[in-house]
């Protein structure tokens, strides 16, 4: 169902991000996120320099490489566009990242690891996302097409890992009841 109609407006910023997620040759797996800032309008910069409509504001990318286990054992950034001379200093910050496991608090384990004061607020911003990117592309194994995975899981000793991480995957839900019956629990107060 689309958004409902809106009031008459204009345009003033678009932000896009894109993620994709590959299986490599080692057995490890790469994730990259883009971010790309622009504005529909020519404008002037902090400086004064005039900036043409549709020019990137911001245009940065990270690759993360993860193991099996969703832990980092490599990243770089590239900013290709930001504001500031001094945005293009922090991109090798990115590297604390390295030896992080992508799990329950990652939102917290960026901030600790790359403080604000210390790193970018985009590039941070854009790792925050990545970690759904990450299980998305590990999700249905390194040999999915044509293959069951769910199956799989369905018959596995452990819980899968989205199963009560949100509304239509609640352990109580009619969907778990249906295909994760082994995990399903009544609703509150059955």
């Amino acid at each position: 169902m689309p958004l409902s109609e809106a009031v008459a407006r204009k345009p003033m910023h678009k932000r896009s991000i894109e993620m994709r997620g590959y299986f490599r040759d080692d057995g490890l797996w790469d994730i990259e996120g883009f971010l790309l800032d622009t504005k529909p309008f020519d404008y002037h910069d902090a400086r004064g320099r005039l900036k043409q409509a549709g020019s990137p504001v911001h245009q940065m990318s990270i690759r993360l490489t993860v193991d099996q286990r969703r832990t980092i054992v490599a990243a770089e950034a590239a900013i290709d566009s930001a504001p500031h001379p001094s945005c293009f200093d922090v991109n090798a910050g990115i590297q604390a990242m390295v030896g992080a496991r992508v799990a329950s608090g990652w939102k917290e384990e960026v901030r600790r690891r790359l403080p604000e004061r210390a790193a970018c607020t985009h590039l941070s911003e854009l790792l925050v996302t990545m970690a759904t990117a990450i299980f998305q592309t590990q999700t249905l194994g390194t040999n999915p097409e044509g293959s069951a995975p769910f199956e799989a899981l369905r018959n596995g000793e452990r819980i899968p890992f989205f199963l009560d991480k949100c509304a239509s995957w609640r352990l109580d839900s009619e969907n778990v009841a249906e295909l994760f019956p082994q995990w399903h629990t009544l609703p509150s107060g059955e």
